[in-house]
């Protein structure tokens, strides 16, 4: 049969406006669907894979709110849109400017000024330090025996770190950086003798600068609590209760503690602070937790 153009022409456009329009509808059911799921907004990650220093604290999040999705519904996790320092996420936290959780050490004046979800995500990791230091220092550092050793020698710390004021209180001599990167090469170059790291961030940290000639000393452990919690506005305590009862229902049926030891840097780091091998040095910490915001 025979068509004319012009009616195969507006045929043809009635074809397309309706598929455009049905795309149209798919795309705005799905907009409306994913804006009807509440959600949270955390620091942003620059990458979301295991080697990541902030990837443990993601999924601890993502586990605790699938533990209470029955109870209290499901909570999308959103991310901030570009990277942050620590002390500028406090900041937007506290302000309620665009963050809803942060993690990170606790101190009397943060948890003044945030909520504290009293759950320690480092488990027995946040009572320990180990030390980069130069491999040519090798042999120096395995003549410490105790505080009064250590102290021979010069911290390299950012300087907003908690152990400032630690290092403050044990009379520990140390240098100051304004930010972390640069420090790996100014141990290096001598600038200082050791940074301390926590257990599980010191292997990755040395996996990627390979090049530099620094090592993870092999006769110390620094006993050094400082438990890392999550953090939300004061004023969202529904937020915490939830948080904290997934936490519980995570460790307890055992998915956090999987989670937690499937990090090869977390497993490691677990297993050298179990070393009986190494001469464990106490720090002083009364008082040291009160520290600036």
């Amino acid at each position: 049969m025979f068509i004319s153009r012009s009616r195969y022409y507006r045929s043809l456009t009635a074809i397309v406006l309706l598929i455009l329009s049905l795309c149209i509808n798919h795309q705005t059911f799905a907009q409306d669907s994913t804006q009807d799921t509440p959600s949270i907004t955390i620091p942003y990650i620059a990458s979301h894979t295991p080697e990541h220093p902030d990837y443990y604290y993601e999924q601890a999040l993502k586990l605790a709110l699938t533990k209470t999705e029955s109870a209290h519904g499901k909570l999308d996790v959103r991310f901030y849109s570009f990277s942050t320092t620590s002390e500028r996420q406090r900041a937007i936290l506290t302000t309620n400017s665009g963050l809803d959780l942060i993690w990170g050490s606790s101190s009397v004046l943060r948890e003044d000024k945030m909520l504290a979800i009293k759950f320690n995500l480092l488990r027995e990791l946040s009572d320990y330090r180990l030390l980069l230091i130069r491999k040519d220092d090798r042999e120096k550092f395995a003549a410490v025996k105790n505080i009064d050793d250590l102290k021979k020698f010069k911290a390299g710390i950012v300087a907003d770190w908690q152990d400032k004021k630690k290092f403050q209180l044990n009379n520990i001599p140390f240098v100051a950086s304004w930010a972390y990167e640069p420090m790996f090469k100014m141990l290096a170059e001598k600038r200082f003798d050791y940074i301390m790291r926590s257990a599980q961030e010191i292997w990755p940290e040395l996996e990627q600068r390979q090049d530099l000639p620094i090592m993870a000393e092999e006769k110390l452990l620094i006993a050094y609590q400082s438990p890392v919690y999550f953090f939300v506005h004061t004023s969202n305590e529904k937020l915490a209760t939830r948080i904290k009862k997934g936490l519980q229902i995570a460790e307890k049926d055992g998915s956090l503690k999987v989670l937690f030891m499937s990090l090869p840097a977390f497993k490691k780091g677990y297993q050298e602070i179990k070393n009986k091998q190494r001469t464990l040095i106490n720090m002083n910490d009364e008082d040291a937790v009160v520290l600036d915001l």
